[in-house]
């Protein structure tokens, strides 16, 4: 199996810089490491990217660790590194299960706060359809993001709406959003109904308050690794019982993704959402070494 990341934008035989920890850490457990150039694959030059991955005589399954991109630009990716008899552990369909949000919302629906959403080819700043979609939510506070991303950071302004059913507020909030998210809006937007999870701490910049969140990474279906969600802060000894989460992710149509859980302020744990395994961040100081010993066993 091939661990691929990307190169450093600047020096090709280098890997990014974000990833040097993983990177290393990977080659030191004898993991086979490959660059690709991410920078000619959003430019559309795959086989420029690829140019030092070789090809490989049978297939090899290889896993990619680096920045999310768009689905287009994955398939582009999957389909350059199959001609050279490396696939990718999702394929394009795989990838957007993991990757949009909407994509796993029914398989997880049931344990997550109730979303809909507007697909952006629907949207065109027709704010009526938007105020159909608000209106399922009644007068609860929601948060609002795109198929893949939200802008938490900025809490007020571009991200939570204290009343669904305020359209003044909700108007300033989302197109705060859209307008700043611009051209990098990815597919759509998403109301979701809030949950107050329980607080641990303030974001010492952002002052987004900080929960009990985990990210749970789960390979060929089974579970992985668990991380805490945040960094800087201290979590307590309790621990999730991921006995129902286990059994949902039998559901989830991607061999490697993540799914990221809370526990809301009443007791309960919920799922927040899933993400791609391959484009899921880990904390830088945690434990790196442990995910990719994990990653290396579960290869056998």
């Amino acid at each position: 199996m091939f661990l691929i990341f990307c190169s450093d934008p600047m020096n090709k035989n280098a890997v990014d810089f974000d990833y040097e920890k993983e990177y290393s850490i990977a080659k030191s457990l004898g993991l086979s490491v490959k660059l690709i150039s991410l920078e000619e694959l959003l430019e559309g030059n795959t086989d420029k990217s690829l140019s030092k991955i070789n090809a490989v005589e049978s297939h090899e399954l290889a896993l990619y660790r680096g920045w999310m991109m768009k689905p287009k630009n994955y398939e582009n990716l999957y389909n350059g590194l199959q001609k050279k008899n490396i696939i990718l552990i999702n394929n394009p369909d795989a990838y957007m299960n993991g990757h949009w949000f909407p994509n796993s919302y029914d398989k997880i629906k049931d344990f997550t706060p109730y979303s809909n959403w507007i697909h952006i080819q629907n949207l065109n700043n027709d704010f009526d359809k938007i105020y159909r979609n608000l209106s399922a939510f009644g007068n609860k506070p929601i948060i609002i993001k795109d198929y893949v991303k939200s802008r938490k950071h900025e809490w007020n302004e571009s991200f939570f709406i204290p009343d669904a059913s305020d359209r003044n507020h909700a108007t300033i909030v989302i197109k705060n959003f859209i307008d700043r998210q611009g051209e990098d809006i990815n597919e759509g937007i998403v109301f979701r109904e809030f949950v107050n999870l329980e607080r641990i701490s303030m974001h010492s910049k952002s002052q987004i308050p900080l929960s009990k969140e985990y990210r749970l990474f789960y390979f060929q279906k089974q579970f992985l690794f668990q991380f805490d969600y945040w960094e800087d802060i201290h979590y307590d000894d309790e621990k999730p019982d991921l006995t129902i989460f286990n059994r949902l992710a039998q559901n989830i149509g991607s061999n490697f993704f993540t799914m990221d859980i809370g526990k809301t302020d009443s007791g309960d744990w919920i799922i927040i959402e899933i993400g791609d395994g391959q484009v899921s961040g880990l904390p830088i100081d945690s434990d790196i070494l442990g995910f990719y010993k994990s990653i290396k066993e579960r290869m056998g």
